[in-house]
């Protein structure tokens, strides 16, 4: 019988691969699967949250053998923070270094966070974020599509203007000051006798050229890598809001990485929330050096004034987040 020499060829085929394969599972030598994502935020290449995330990223690569890459995009490259707030949701995004503030025009419940003169220092917003307030508000966030990897920092907010030195609430009354978009926001400065308007971060600089505001409010890093002295003459340190800044990472792609590498990236972005607050408090005596050199008049107010002035903010929102939350975060300082 003359042997069939095209069957034969092919049982040696299907012999040596499977011989191969299990070889493979034996050795552990099959390779890791890859993954790249593209991280966004809002801020300037020379910012602190470009370097807490370059940060973020070279430790993830290196504690995931290279096979976990996330690539920086600074300046809203790849849209403006409401679109990558609703991408990182959605899933047309995949990690996305945000505000508290945008993210609470989707979860309404973490604009609790935004409230005047909540808290006391960068102390009690870590024992907040860190613990039982923030795991709840990060579930609040899971349930729409994405996960709170980590809250990082950005620091307290003060008022700059171009018209006159503010001391006391009196001295806000009319003022056109723009705001982030958010409803609390919006309440506050209401309160305090301005006329608060909108504008995505991208346009606040051509605003305040321009003078479609007067003022506006951030902390001193966005002052100096937005040139905003170069548009604004006054700075008051009210230190009035804080907000805090969530790495949002879209849930499907979180977990479309092994336990191991979902781990990694987690764990990493926990890890560097004390160090970015760390290099927050580090930076801004050096920040306000540079703005009062580049002729800004800074003025340190009363924060009393201003925080009973608001008072009627929480009047408000607690029939909306709840007594019980505002309570315990206030509450928390205590514990430290």
């Amino acid at each position: 019988m003359k042997l069939n020499v095209s069957v034969l060829f092919m049982g040696l085929f299907l012999l040596a691969a499977l011989i191969g394969c299990e070889q493979s599972e034996a050795t552990g030598s099959s390779e890791q699967e890859q993954f790249t994502f593209k991280l966004a935020h809002t801020s300037a290449p020379n910012h602190h949250y470009q370097t807490i995330s370059e940060e973020f990223a070279e430790l993830v690569h290196e504690r995931t053998d290279g096979n976990v890459t996330i690539d920086i995009f600074p300046s809203d490259q790849l849209g403006d923070q409401n679109i990558a707030v609703e991408g990182a949701l959605i899933g047309t995004q995949d990690i996305v270094l945000t505000s508290g503030t945008l993210l609470s025009n989707w979860i309404p419940e973490v604009g609790v966070l935004n409230l005047p003169f909540l808290f006391e220092d960068s102390n009690h917003v870590r024992h907040v974020l860190d613990g039982e307030i923030g795991d709840e508000l990060s579930a609040k966030v899971e349930e729409q599509g994405a996960l709170v990897l980590a809250w990082w920092e950005n620091g307290f907010r003060s008022i700059t203007n171009s018209r006159q030195e503010i001391n006391e609430p009196e001295d806000l009354a009319g003022l056109k000051i723009r705001t982030p978009d958010g409803e609390v926001f919006l309440d506050t400065f209401t309160t305090l006798g301005t006329l608060p308007t909108p504008i995505s971060f991208g346009e606040l600089y051509s605003a305040l050229q321009l003078g479609t505001v007067d003022a506006q409010e951030n902390p001193p890093a966005h002052i100096i890598t937005q040139r905003y002295y170069e548009v604004q003459d006054y700075v008051s340190r009210t230190n009035h809001i804080h907000i805090a800044t969530p790495v949002l990472m879209n849930k499907e792609l979180f977990e479309s990485m092994p336990i191991e590498y979902q781990d990694i990236v987690k764990d990493t972005a926990v890890e560097l929330a004390q160090v970015h607050t760390d290099m927050v408090n580090d930076l801004e005596e050096e920040q306000w050096e540079e703005i009062e050199a580049n002729g800004m008049q800074i003025t340190d107010v009363d924060p009393e004034p201003f925080r009973e002035a608001t008072e009627s903010v929480y009047e408000k929102y607690e029939d909306i987040f709840g007594a019980d939350i505002i309570e315990r975060i206030q509450d928390a300082q205590n514990e430290l």
